[in-house]
């Protein structure tokens, strides 16, 4: 039988304090001034104050690598000041872990775009979704709302809740703190825009490189059963997506869903055609609900095996 004392040495370990702070996400509403999301448009109009639109593209690209620093830097010098301040520090941990992670809001969209979608109101649910999908939702059909919505939520839960939670488990609310941020430049200074092509570059070189591990762990378990079309399908998402983790993430749960996801489509008036991922139907109103369900409980699965590890550690330790 474990002692008072394992037990609570046991709920201090980043797996007990990952799983608290995923079900306290889970169950409380938050207000959207503690969204971390409400941020982007304040980091958009840093980006516009830093970067030059005259400079030459290695100026833009120097300046993007200058901006991270300016935004990191301090939030990571504060934390630490904050942390050691802190009369308990896995209290802290776990409240800063709760303020990085973000789902809801995105089960929220997905819910109510799919009941618009459902009732035929579709230029309500682009106005839903707009602000969200960093592109053009005035010509997207409904299919075309639903499947962007797939890979948008199916994205943001990548680097808003997986990310931070395997960046604390990796290297504690710096690694937390870290994972965010790179999230929340990068949308926030999208290469998709014309004024970012060249200063986003660093922020999303970052971001894909930090959501490399998250989004391969996510994948995996989409392989089975039929694992060789599964390998199959993660490699082409690697070779044929712009940003490889981001599409073996995707056509993982294409192949795994039997969905239809990618394809062409228009940023800020231009043409962009992507391979197109999976050969199954398309995406219909319940898609993106069903999507961020089963990523959240592939993420859940991580997080229980973590956290029995841990338990077994303990009382054998």
């Amino acid at each position: 039988m474990p002692t008072l004392d394992t037990l609570t040495m046991m709920a201090a370990t980043p797996a007990a304090i990952m799983v608290g702070a995923a079900l306290l996400e889970a169950l409380l509403p938050r207000p959207d001034w503690l969204r971390l999301s409400a941020s982007e448009p304040l980091l958009s109009r840093l980006g516009h104050r830093v970067h030059r639109p005259d400079g030459t593209p290695k100026a833009q690209w120097q300046a993007g690598i200058l901006a991270l620093i300016v935004v990191w830097l301090p939030c990571a010098a504060g934390l630490w000041a904050v942390r050691n301040l802190a009369l308990s520090e896995p209290l802290f941990d776990l409240l800063f872990l709760l303020l990085m992670l973000e789902s809801r809001p995105l089960r929220t969209l997905s819910t109510a775009c799919g009941a618009l979608l459902k009732s035929d109101a579709l230029p309500l649910a682009r106005l839903q979704a707009a602000p969200w999908l960093k592109r053009e939702t005035g010509k997207l059909s409904a299919m075309g709302l639903a499947k962007a919505l797939c890979e948008a939520g199916s994205l943001r839960l990548l680097g808003g809740w997986a990310g931070p939670l395997l960046g604390f488990a990796l290297g504690g609310v710096q690694g937390a703190l870290l994972w965010r941020l790179a999230q929340l430049t990068q949308y926030a200074w999208s290469c998709k825009q014309p004024a970012f092509v060249q200063f986003g570059r660093p922020a999303a070189a970052l971001h894909q490189g930090l959501a490399a591990p998250a989004a391969l762990l996510l994948a995996l378990p989409n392989l089975f059963p039929n694992v060789k079309e599964g390998m199959n399908a993660l490699r082409s998402g690697l070779t044929r997506w712009p940003h490889p983790a981001a599409g073996a993430l995707l056509a993982c749960l294409a192949h795994r869903c039997k969905l239809r996801l990618g394809g062409p489509r228009y940023y800020q008036g231009t043409l962009v055609r992507l391979p197109v991922l999976g050969d199954g139907d398309d995406p219909s109103w319940e898609s993106p609900r069903r999507l961020l369900r089963r990523l959240q409980c592939i993420g859940w699965g991580w997080l229980a095996l973590a956290l029995l590890l841990t338990l077994i550690g303990g009382l054998h330790g």
